[in-house]
């Protein structure tokens, strides 16, 4: 792939963005006929504790009790599911929205038309289901957290990551709240493809949908025994052969990263290298074809 043509998808998926709409819980409203609604729009690769402050100043006149419901006890659900805030905001909205993004939308269809409608809460904090968010770098400690981990799938060790110097490893984060596309993959390029160090495996999480849902992870090298590259067919072979009995069409469910549905033949390291999240992690979820 030309270097040109990788820094364009990569600009693709960062700038790609999902029309929110942010509804305050009845319950948690002082105002009678239910406050009025948040809309917002949110980049896919961000998060949403992110858009938090600017989300409680627009509810915090309608709250019942601003000294109880503060925006560190603030979560949101779509369609009674707790949404993980450690996860990134176009993941979540292809994993539970669940439509295959290669299909027509059709009457049927329009609960998930956008904007994306979701619950605002800060009462009742679902523990069981996500951590608490209860410090103002508990969104940074997470992240920072994952992108070590994916450091240590591609290489063995996160020495990469802890061989930034301090301002690139403070620029990573920055530049995603400030989503400054040129600076985030200034640094990014030195994890996902430095020039020093091969990859051992690439960083993929596969999102299975369903009641109990399912994430699959397991190291997936880049090339196969034979020396053939590691697709995204091959590795979802090996992860759930139930639902991919074939390695090179999609039977049962199709990849889809950044509401796009993934070619079964996409080499798993042009992916990890373009598409990935700014975590380091391919997260790649299922939609159940009809």
């Amino acid at each position: 792939m030309e270097a040109s043509d990788a820094k364009s998808i990569r600009r693709a998926v960062w700038h790609g963005s999902i029309p929110v709409k942010i509804v305050l819980d009845f319950g948690e409203s002082r105002v009678f006929d239910a406050s009025d609604p948040y809309y917002l729009t949110i980049p896919r690769i961000s998060y949403l504790p992110l858009f938090i402050p600017q989300i409680y100043k627009f509810f915090k006149p309608f709250l019942i009790d601003s000294d109880v419901s503060k925006e560190e006890t603030a979560w949101f659900e779509f369609e009674s599911v707790p949404l993980k805030w450690h996860w990134p905001v176009g993941l979540l909205y292809d994993l539970f929205t669940g439509r295959d993004p290669s299909s027509q939308v059709t009457e049927d269809d329009a609960e998930h038309t956008l904007p994306w409608a979701l619950t605002l809460h800060f009462r009742a904090y679902p523990q069981k289901h996500l951590m608490r968010l209860d410090t103002p770098s508990a969104c940074h400690d997470a992240w920072m957290n994952l992108v070590k981990e994916a450091d240590c799938v591609r290489h063995g060790s996160a020495k990469a990551v802890m061989n930034l110097t301090k301002d690139e490893s403070t620029g990573l984060w920055d530049s995603l709240q400030s989503h400054d596309f040129d600076k985030f993959w200034s640094v990014n390029d030195k994890l996902v493809a430095p020039i020093s160090t091969p990859t051992r495996n690439i960083p993929l999480r596969v999102y299975i949908p369903g009641a109990g849902l399912r994430v699959v992870q397991r190291p997936v090298p880049p090339f196969q025994p034979n020396r053939d590259p590691h697709t995204i067919g091959t590795a979802l072979h090996l992860f759930v052969p139930e639902l991919f009995p074939s390695q090179r069409v999609a039977v049962l469910a199709r990849p889809v990263a950044h509401g796009v549905v993934l070619a079964m033949n996409t080499p798993l390291m042009e992916l990890m290298q373009e598409v990935v999240y700014p975590d380091g992690f391919l997260h790649v979820s299922l939609a159940m074809m009809s």
